[in-house]
């Protein structure tokens, strides 16, 4: 009866996952609307993690909150060999929960405690995108155009602008969350290249990731932080662990890992750099937060530098429309 129901339960998440993605067969053009749903799904996680911290939460919760789906994804889990993990192996599965677990969510969390959102901005989801490059170019080869190239440099310079108010107003010890959030990036594109060089399947690899995750955190988060439990409210605890478990920790991964083999870890990764842009865009009318001029023009320069990272030039969109 037990190994019944693990059977039915494991086919379900998987059918699922398979038919909601389409990984086998996933185009270009699907790949890249799961890119954009990501960041969509990121720059919503911001505004929710503010009401979050902002209210009760600390970074160290909504951590545990995100690999909570850990418990959803274990089915998977148990249905490969244990002694291989399916053919993905210990050490690499160790390897990539090192550097998407729970790792690098509670680097990019701890940074918020000594710097400002701007900087958690720039030096984190703003700086994935280069790191990637440069681990794609040493690791696979994939070296960028000039075009491509100057790109990186156009986002980065709009997400500096983007942040513009946090620079002017940050502490004098802010280098230690711009360290925490770097090092978070770095994290994320090791995972994001070594995804693309194993060709690990996506649903496999983010399974394996959580279920680590949650087994792994679970005693320190509860040995060494104070958990919200049994002080948070019902619906507070329901918003959080649906938004960061369910939709960045299961979708939105899944989304992006299932990127990186068809549009490559370089391009997969771009789509990052716009959640700032997005999370800033949400926070106007849920946070009631406006950018000012500079942060506007950032975001435009934002999105003309990741087009030009991902080798789309306006002659190509205009063709496109006297094509269409």
């Amino acid at each position: 009866m037990h190994k019944a129901v693990l059977q039915v339960t494991h086919d379900y998440f998987y059918l699922f996952l398979k038919l909601c993605l389409m990984f086998n067969k996933m185009t270009p053009k699907q790949a890249m609307l799961g890119g954009a749903l990501t960041a969509l799904i990121m720059g919503g996680f911001i505004v929710i993690s503010r009401f979050g911290v902002r209210d009760l939460f600390s970074g160290a919760d909504l951590t545990f909150f995100r690999y909570l789906s850990g418990l959803l994804l274990l089915p998977i889990v148990l249905k490969l060999d244990f002694r291989t993990l399916g053919g993905l192996g210990w050490a690499r599965a160790i390897f990539l929960t090192i550097c998407a677990g729970w790792t690098f969510n509670l680097a990019l969390m701890t940074g918020f405690n000594y710097a400002p959102a701007a900087h958690g901005a720039v030096f984190g989801p703003g700086t994935m995108p280069m790191f990637t490059a440069i681990l794609s170019w040493i690791v696979l080869g994939e070296r960028p155009s000039f075009y491509r190239a100057s790109g990186l440099i156009a986002l980065l310079v709009g997400l500096i602008m983007l942040g513009w108010g946090g620079f002017l107003e940050s502490s004098p010890g802010a280098w230690k969350g711009d360290l925490f959030f770097l090092g978070g990036a770095l994290l994320w594109a090791c995972f994001t290249v070594a995804v693309r060089k194993w060709g690990v399947d996506p649903v496999q690899a983010v399974a394996v990731v959580a279920v680590l995750s949650i087994i792994s955190f679970t005693p320190i988060y509860f040995t060494f932080f104070e958990n919200v439990f049994m002080s948070a409210s019902v619906a507070q605890l329901s918003l959080q662990i649906f938004y960061q478990g369910f939709l960045v920790g299961i979708v939105a991964v899944l989304f992006f890992a299932g990127g990186i083999q068809i549009l490559g870890p370089t391009k997969i990764a771009l789509f990052i750099s716009l959640v700032p842009v997005i999370g800033t865009l949400m926070g106007i009318p849920i946070l009631g937060e406006l950018p000012g001029t500079i942060e506007s023009l950032g975001i435009v320069i934002v999105v003309l530098g990741v087009l030009a990272a991902m080798g789309i030039r306006p002659r190509m969109l205009f063709q496109k429309k006297l094509t269409a």
